[in-house]
């Protein structure tokens, strides 16, 4: 571990961790500092008493994760991996159906001849939410609030078929040219 052992061969008592402000990840980086330590006491044989202080305090730690986030602490106070697309997903969806949205009301407003603060307030609500949008996913919001169109398959004629036979037939012919 990079510590010397102290005299006796009994670890030194670990000063009481700082009170945590409700930072999860903090609470998790304490509990596998925690669990490192009742792991180091086991393997060197402390006595009962301290390992169970020692455990006591991490099993104090797994509760206030629990009661901060509503879920069990991970093993080893890891975070566990976070679900990333699905729910961007819906999030920039519902994002760019406002967007969508707030771009007509300012297409209207325009129309309208609205007075020059309501169009403001108005590009200044789309630009907001574009942003939201950016911050979210990380690209910009596509033009009109949807995503852009998938290209289409070219569309197949009946001359299909008649077309990819003089193409193989170009190709004799380049070849043979060679």
């Amino acid at each position: 571990t990079g510590v010397d052992a102290p005299a006796g061969g009994k670890p030194a008592p670990k000063p009481a961790a700082p009170a945590v402000s409700g930072n999860a990840d903090a609470i998790l980086t304490q509990i596998g500092e925690q669990g490192t330590v009742v792991r180091n006491l086991k393997s060197q044989k402390a006595t009962k008493d301290e390992i169970k202080a020692a455990v006591d305090k991490l099993l104090a730690l797994k509760k206030q994760y629990k009661d901060l986030t509503g879920v069990d602490a991970p093993a080893g106070g890891k975070p566990a991996p976070k679900p990333a697309a699905p729910a961007v997903s819906s999030n920039a969806d519902a994002i760019l159906t406002q967007i969508g949205e707030q771009g007509t009301v300012v297409r209207n407003l325009k129309s309208q001849k609205a007075t020059k603060d309501e169009i403001k307030a108005a590009v200044d609500k789309l630009l907001a939410l574009k942003k939201q949008y950016k911050d979210l996913t990380g690209v910009d919001a596509p033009a009109g609030g949807k995503p852009a169109p998938k290209p289409a398959a070219p569309a197949v004629s009946g001359n299909a078929d008649a077309i990819l036979t003089q193409i193989g037939e170009q190709g004799n012919v380049v070849r043979n040219l060679k």
